[in-house]
């Protein structure tokens, strides 16, 4: 811990606040979005630390979904984080529930919506008619990540940390923001510079370049496959996605194609279909334009450089496919022509060209 930065008197009464909300009898459950990639996952292992050192008390992370991102798969076993899945009837069976990177309502975790949650802690716009409440809430949306409002909580508490949590709490800053070239603030930054100094390096490596199956290439194939570019965006779309955390890895992946300034990737996962969309600037407004996209047939929400949404396929899985498509390239590209990347790419239910 760094000694010589000046913690304000707001974090300190939010800390205090929050311990005086979780000093409450029995176990918690510490709840991520049902799919939590490494912000969410350092986030949630910081507040576990936190309550135990400093209420004794015990915590469970919990998630709705699954997660199999190879480099995700990789942070839990290298650096000892224990989370597990939950089912939303399960939530009711702990007295105290906290919610990180991600808020009640958002379709994305496994709160019921019966359950008030006690805690709060996300750095995600979403629509203000999304409105809930919680005795402990802090979102702050011009952090790039949200374990760097978990560092504040841990750095004013006190709580020194352990190699691992610090490596988890780096990586988690690390890769929410690019190594701060996505919408990083002062918070990242310094966040990011202290725990860079204790994280273990040679497991973040193994972390960066962990192995990943035949069906990461076979996926990767089809999406690449499936690329079409409108004006200065690209879109490419995963007919039968395994992962939804490939549709967000494959939207990082084309951002970086020559001449774009938007990336979407979409794909249909079980019953939903599930977009991810991440732009190089933030005057792309990725979590309006979303919004956009899914109102009033799904759910999401993000940030200016990158979001996320899922809709329901419903009773009609093909024309709720393309009335999302249609509202895609109507919303990030309204006008422009349908070019394939690939002139002998796939086609299936993915936009054609024209």
């Amino acid at each position: 811990m760094a000694t010589n930065h000046d913690i304000s008197q707001g974090t300190y009464r939010k800390l205090e606040h929050l311990l005086e909300v979780c000093d409450t009898p029995g176990r918690a459950l510490i709840l991520t979005q049902d799919s939590p990639d490494p912000d969410a996952l350092a986030s949630a292992a910081a507040l576990k630390e936190l309550l135990h050192a400093k209420l004794r008390k015990q915590a469970d992370i919990g998630y709705g979904g699954t997660f199999s991102r190879a480099e995700n798969r990789a942070m839990v076993r290298l650096l000892r984080i224990k989370a597990g899945h939950v089912e939303p009837a399960r939530v009711d069976d702990y007295g105290l529930v906290c919610l990180v990177d991600t808020q009640p309502y958002s379709g994305i975790n496994a709160l019921p919506p019966s359950r008030q949650a006690d805690v709060v802690i996300d750095h995600h716009r979403l629509p203000v008619r999304r409105s809930w409440s919680a005795r402990h809430a802090d979102v702050r949306p011009g952090y790039g990540a949200n374990t760097s409002i978990l560092y504040e909580y841990v750095e004013a508490a006190g709580l020194p940390l352990g190699s691992d949590l610090a490596t988890a709490m780096f990586y988690g800053i690390q890769s929410d923001t690019q190594d701060l070239g996505r919408e990083s603030s002062a918070a990242d930054v310094y966040a990011y510079r202290e725990l860079f100094l204790i994280a273990d390096k040679k497991k973040l490596a193994k972390i960066h370049r962990a192995p990943v199956p035949a069906e990461y290439f076979r996926t990767l194939s089809e999406s690449l496959a499936n690329v079409v570019v409108a004006g200065t965006t690209v879109v490419s779309c995963i007919q039968t996605c395994h992962s939804t955390e490939m549709i967000a890895e494959v939207a990082d992946l084309l951002l970086r194609l020559e001449g774009m300034t938007a990336a979407v990737c979409y794909g249909v996962c079980g019953d939903k279909i599930y977009l991810s969309v991440r732009t190089s600037s933030p005057a792309g407004n990725a979590a309006l334009k979303m919004l956009r996209v899914i109102r009033g047939i799904g759910t999401g929400g993000g940030h200016r450089m990158m979001a996320g949404g899922q809709v329901p396929l419903g009773d009609d899985p093909e024309g709720r496919l393309a009335l999302v498509q249609e509202r895609l390239l109507r919303v990030f590209a309204p006008g422009k022509p349908v070019v394939r990347l690939s002139p002998r790419g796939e086609t299936g239910n993915c936009p054609q060209e024209g």
